[in-house]
């Protein structure tokens, strides 16, 4: 135990002496290898990208061979091509759709609405049916 941590302290003071060095050998330009390596990765950057385009504009050519020589197999043995039309995601469910967090809100508002109408027209009851009594203490109190 005592030796790993000796090592480690030691170990962390060669390093740092070693990475002096390397700036010193180097000509001391720390700020110099940070640009060159910018500009490696930038243009690793860019091959990779045009690799990419590459690989693509293979992919369709091949792609477009291909097609041809499906429409000729269609041609040869009279088969029509399918045509994909759109499928309606919830026609095969058996529950209902899924609501949209846009209906969701509407309908929120609209039970909220509804409950601060049920709220008022219980209120306007309970009101009515003080009132009279309310007349009538104020009466006797007179």
């Amino acid at each position: 135990m005592a030796a790993f941590v000796a090592k480690q302290l030691v170990g962390n003071k060669i390093s740092s002496v070693k990475g002096e060095i390397s700036k010193v050998a180097g000509g001391g330009e720390g700020e110099g290898e940070s640009a060159e390596a910018t500009e490696e990765e930038l243009a690793i950057a860019e091959a990779r990208r045009e690799a990419e385009e590459e690989r693509k504009a293979k992919h369709d050519k091949f792609e477009a061979g291909r097609e041809i020589v499906r429409d000729d197999i269609r041609k040869k043995y009279g088969i029509k091509k399918k045509v994909v039309e759109e499928v309606d995601p919830d026609a095969g469910r058996i529950g209902r759709k899924k609501k949209t967090p846009l209906e969701m809100q509407q309908q929120q508002q609209a039970q909220a609405q509804a409950d601060s109408d049920e709220e008022e027209g219980i209120m306007d009851k309970v009101l009515g049916y003080f009132t009279p009594i309310s007349d009538k203490l104020s009466s006797l109190w007179k």
